[in-house]
């Protein structure tokens, strides 16, 4: 199973909208950096949230091993 992705985890929970992930995945392509803190300096997420989702994330990763 391939691990899954934070940004479309926030897509799926309607956290972000597709247009915000599209941004930040072209900022990532760009400049580099994780999606996660470019989200949250691009204003689409608040740090609180990074860190939920991030927990959440690992969550999915451990629970598929």
């Amino acid at each position: 199973m391939a691990k899954p992705l934070l940004g479309e985890i926030l897509l799926e929970n309607g956290v972000i909208t597709r247009e915000q992930l599209d941004k930040a995945l072209k900022t990532q392509k760009e400049e580099g950096g994780l999606i996660g803190i470019i989200l949250v300096q691009q204003g689409a997420i608040s740090e609180q949230t990074l860190v939920e989702y991030l927990a959440l994330q690992a969550k999915m990763i451990t629970n598929s091993h």
